[in-house]
């Protein structure tokens, strides 16, 4: 009797044991996924780069067991903004497309770029990396776009301009085009670059296409105007953000309880002889009024940019 309750209790055991290895994975997957969906995520405090705007298209969320589509969008928003490198985040166990979805957004280029545009250029992305378990654990890196000897220059340049330019009794309006107008006398449009970029290839390596272009290199493209100026409204504490389409980014600036469009590439036009033009035309104007200056170029995505819809 004996022999055969040890016989039974080793072939109960090894029944159990070539279950278990067979579904393992499963096994795994199941006692991770129910791990995870109980595990608390905390946020690290935000950097000194950190704005508390929220917009119509993404907003800051402490959720962090996403439900949705826009659950994702708002975490990579709340993640760039706080100026995190490195978070991991979770999938609801209900949301049984978050993998689908994730695969969607992060091969979604122009998406991902877009929501660089809310964020302080500081905390945008040069590059961003995905990474998804089968148990619904999702971990973001983030490569920045600006190092901190940058940041740092960049923002002694902003203090040197503002310590010249800036006095107590200006309103904001005229604090935005007093920096406008020294972006634009103080650096050229990048044309050599802007033409290595149309036909393809970008050989050409500087700063034009950031902040320390224009501001400290005299040399931009339009990227590096609208993340100078960015850099500023940030600073000035005025809501804001950028705007791009294939082919062009500016700025939406919220003032006197309107949203305008500030575009400073073309405030700066390039001239047959080199001369240095100062213009206002692009200077916190409406939609209607921008359409009515360039009805093809400044074209948005309205589902991205809502605010500048009915500006």
């Amino acid at each position: 009797m004996k022999k055969f309750k040890a016989f039974l209790s080793t072939l109960i055991f090894c029944a159990m044991f070539i279950v278990a290895f067979t579904y393992r994975e499963n096994i795994v997957n199941f006692v991770m996924s129910n791990a995870v969906q109980n595990k608390e995520v905390t946020l690290p405090n935000e950097n000194s780069n950190y704005n508390s705007y929220n917009f119509s298209f993404v907003r800051e969320t402490e959720s962090f067991h996403v439900k949705s589509r826009q659950d994702i969008l708002n975490v990579i928003y709340t993640i760039l903004n706080h100026g995190i490198t490195d978070f991991t985040f979770y999938c609801d166990k209900d949301y049984t497309e978050c993998s689908n979805e994730l695969s969607n957004i992060s091969n979604d280029q122009v998406l991902l770029s877009t929501i660089n545009n809310f964020v302080s250029p500081y905390n945008s992305y040069e590059k961003i990396y995905f990474k998804i378990t089968s148990y619904g654990e999702v971990n973001i890196s983030i490569d920045r776009l600006y190092s901190d000897e940058e940041i740092k220059a960049i923002q002694n340049e902003i203090s040197l301009f503002e310590s010249k330019s800036i006095k107590d009794n200006m309103s904001m309006r005229d604090k935005i085009k007093a920096f406008h107008d020294y972006l634009i006398n103080n650096s050229v449009y990048d044309k050599a670059r802007a033409k290595e970029i149309e036909t393809g290839n970008d050989n050409i390596s500087n700063n034009s296409h950031k902040a320390n272009g224009p501001l400290i290199d005299g040399l931009a493209l339009c990227s590096g105007y609208s993340d100078a100026m960015k850099i500023y409204l940030d600073k000035l504490g005025v809501p804001n953000y950028k705007i791009s389409n294939s082919n062009h980014i500016w700025n939406l600036v919220y003032l006197d309880g309107k949203w305008l469009h500030l575009d400073l590439t073309w405030d700066d036009p390039v001239t047959t002889d080199g001369s240095n033009i100062l213009l206002d035309r692009f200077f916190l104007i409406s939609t209607n009024e921008l359409y009515k200056l360039d009805p093809n170029g400044h074209k948005f995505n309205e589902e991205y940019y809502p605010e500048a819809v009915n500006s």
